[in-house]
């Protein structure tokens, strides 16, 4: 695993500030699913929690796991941060209020990925179209109390030292950058708490994968490879566009594509196959209506056969593991 060095020693995926905890995935999802038992002392003691809270991933140190005190803070803290970076409408601007319904999108799935530089592009954008809320503001700063984000005297925000990935980067534009700039950096993952187990794993296992491609070297570029290459032809990536689509994601930005398309491939068991017409509620299906089922489950069998070289320790969440394992 690479493994940069800061200036006096320390790796670069540790951050200066008050370092957050360390957990694997079980952690987590046992951190968000309080068994009955435990019910009414967890609902007392989320009075008094913090509204969110920031972990580093064992095994991927450059991901960091959100939680929030319930499902309603993690869509005010997370929601406009998402349509900033992958609605069709939004991206690249800040809403005025999160969508309900069928066009709530991005802003209305159980979990949530971004890049520290992207919740730091967000940051900004907000603050000159009159402030972020204040769940968004709680989530900014946890990032600067754990070292992840610095904030500078103006109060703007920006990526710490230790967070970046290898070389720095340019500042966020709301564009594609090279491909063959892609370098492990410093990312935020979140999964609304819920009483089923399973439908936080399955939620999990899918921002699990967004991890990987922010914060493992080699993997995203990998990841385009596959997409651009012979393995898949133009019908089906027409296919694969016009699924995520549905699902009210921005096509446009090839990222984006490539970004879900792997983390698609890699776990879902529902809405690929048969008559595709179930939709997954709890994970990131927004209930739409798969036409091309067979179409998909055939792309999933090709990148789960090449996967298995590419990704030797996918990650698992209990008995949940991706679909070549």
């Amino acid at each position: 695993r690479w493994l940069e060095r800061q200036s006096d020693g320390s790796p670069m995926g540790r951050f200066r500030g008050v370092d957050a905890p360390e957990i694997d995935l079980d952690a987590y999802v046992a951190s968000l699913t309080p068994s009955r038992a435990r019910h009414a002392s967890h609902a007392r003691a989320s009075a008094s929690r913090d509204a969110v809270r920031v972990a580093r991933w064992l095994e991927n140190e450059k991901v960091l796991l959100l939680t929030f005190r319930d499902a309603a803070t993690q869509r005010r803290a997370l929601g406009r941060l998402s349509m900033f970076i992958e609605d069709p409408e939004w991206r690249g601007k800040i809403a005025d209020a999160l969508p309900s319904g069928a066009r709530g999108g991005v802003a209305n799935y159980s979990g949530h990925n971004a890049r520290a530089r992207e919740v730091c592009a967000f940051y900004a954008a907000a603050r000159r179209e009159g402030g972020c809320w204040e769940d968004e503001e709680a989530v900014v700063e946890a990032l600067v109390r754990c070292g992840a984000l610095r904030r500078n005297e103006d109060g703007a925000v920006e990526v710490s030292e230790s967070a970046m990935g290898r070389g720095g980067w340019c500042e966020y534009d709301g564009e594609d950058g090279d491909e063959e700039s892609v370098v492990p950096e410093t990312c935020v993952i979140a999964v609304c708490a819920s009483g089923d187990a399973r439908e936080v794993q399955d939620a999990l296992l899918h921002e699990a994968m967004h991890g990987l491609w922010y914060a493992r070297e080699n993997y995203a570029s990998w990841c385009y490879e596959f997409y651009r290459g012979d393995a898949l032809g133009d019908e089906e990536r027409a296919i694969w566009v016009d699924f995520l689509r549905e699902l009210r994601y921005d096509v446009s930005v090839r990222e984006v594509v490539v970004n879900e398309f792997q983390a698609y491939m890699a776990t879902e068991r529902v809405l690929f196959g048969g008559d595709g017409a179930t939709a997954n509620k709890g994970k990131k299906s927004g209930g739409a209506i798969v036409r091309a089922g067979d179409a998909l489950a055939a792309m999933q069998k090709k990148f789960a056969a090449a996967a298995r070289d590419a990704v030797p320790d996918p990650p698992r969440c209990g008995q949940l593991t991706v679909v070549w394992e």
